[in-house]
């Protein structure tokens, strides 16, 4: 065992103990099917519907989440074209859903050993087209009762929704069929290694000891306890405070932004309740569902067949690019640039929380730090206004 985990780069046996094998390419050959083929599939028919549905739709949603950037907006009538929308995003929520069933059932048949649900893009275009099928007619009702989009009650709902929809996708998606379980998503065990894993309760006899000799010895014992998932994200947040308003400034400085072109994040409350509702959605049930969407389900199932960097890189882009809907600029000349602020300013972020992840085998650890680096800037914002 000891020798194994020598062969990996492992220091220190860690927390969860991990799947000993590196990753690779544990996929058996098959035989190469057209992608615009139902020959040979599994389940065809779900397969078909993504073909007919799913791609034309997600494409479609594209084009629009673009051209309200570049100013075009709905009307709220009865007949409004927002129904349009809503149409095409039931239909494109079915067959990306649709789709990512056909792919994970494909992948059990064919033999795959280290991740045989379906792939994260496929459920990320699942997730944007039942988040916009669920939004714009919450949006719609809250408009009706007269309900400001930017107050904190709004705020909430919206990310209830959001929260709802990554549950459901992961649970549906990647847990009833089989590829992880709720445990994996809490605490992974079949992740790439670290060559520097520290997330154990202590060197093991006869193993090398840390470079840092009393301080190592010291992180080892408060960082590898269960107590290390909450003190050592809560020390990283200032750092990443630090990090991201450097990577910021000077992302503002490049594309020649102002801070009245960056829409804010949250809204500005008037009173104590807003404050507290601010809070709720942005530093406790956004936190929550982003974790495990993105760390719990998205950085498990690429860390099992890639490199550890390579899933670090992969899931961070994607967390970063998802964000790029944020933007509510509708200057054509400005919402791209902001476009490009909102991705770069949040790669540190996301790096750090997918690593974190994957360092500490947990989400405990990833959401202590996202909880806490919301908080800190929303808290920012409340004494900035």
């Amino acid at each position: 065992m000891a020798g194994r985990l020598r062969t990996l780069g492992l220091r220190q046996s860690p927390a969860v103990p991990p799947v000993l094998m590196p990753p690779g390419d544990f996929h058996p050959p098959v035989p190469r099917r057209p992608a615009l083929s139902l020959k040979g599939r599994r389940s065809p028919r779900l397969y078909g519907l993504g073909l007919a549905l799913g791609l034309p739709g997600i494409a479609a949603l594209i084009l629009y989440m673009i051209g309200v950037r570049a100013g075009f907006e709905l009307e709220t009538g009865p007949l409004a074209p927002w129904l349009i929308v809503e149409t095409v995003s039931i239909a494109a929520a079915v067959g990306m859903i649709g789709s990512a069933v056909a792919q994970a059932r494909q992948r059990r048949v064919d033999g795959w050993q280290d991740y045989n649900g379906p792939s994260p893009l496929l459920t990320l275009g699942a997730l944007l087209a039942l988040v916009t099928a669920l939004e714009l007619p919450l949006e719609v009702v809250l408009k009706s009762m007269s309900v400001d989009l930017e107050s904190a009650s709004a705020t909430l709902a919206v990310v209830l929704v959001y929260l709802g929809a990554y549950v459901s996708l992961v649970h549906f998606l990647s847990v009833r069929t089989g590829a992880m379980t709720w445990h994996d998503v809490v605490s992974p065990a079949r992740l790439a290694p670290s060559s520097d894993d520290w997330t154990g309760p202590g060197p093991a006899p006869g193993w090398r000891p840390n470079w840092a000799g009393a301080i190592g010895s010291w992180r080892s014992q408060v960082s590898g306890s269960r107590m290390g998932n909450v003190l050592v994200p809560l020390a990283m947040v200032l750092h990443l405070l630090i990090v991201s308003y450097m990577a910021s400034a000077l992302l503002m400085v490049g594309l020649g932004l102002h801070a009245s072109d960056i829409s804010p994040e949250i809204p500005t409350p008037l009173g104590n309740v807003d404050r507290l509702l601010t809070i709720v959605a942005v530093a406790i049930v956004a936190p929550i569902g982003e974790e495990i969407f993105f760390r719990g389900y998205v950085t498990n199932a690429w860390a099992r067949s890639v490199s550890r960097n390579s899933a670090i890189l992969r899931a961070s882009l994607l967390f970063a690019l998802v964000h790029v809907a944020n933007v509510t600029t509708t200057v054509g000349s400005v919402s791209w640039r902001v476009a490009l602020f909102d991705f770069g300013a949040r790669i540190p972020v996301a790096i750090a929380l997918t690593w974190l992840y994957m360092r500490r085998r947990s989400i405990i650890a990833s959401a202590t730090l996202h909880a806490g680096y919301n908080g800190a800037i929303t808290l920012i914002a409340f004494l900035a206004s």
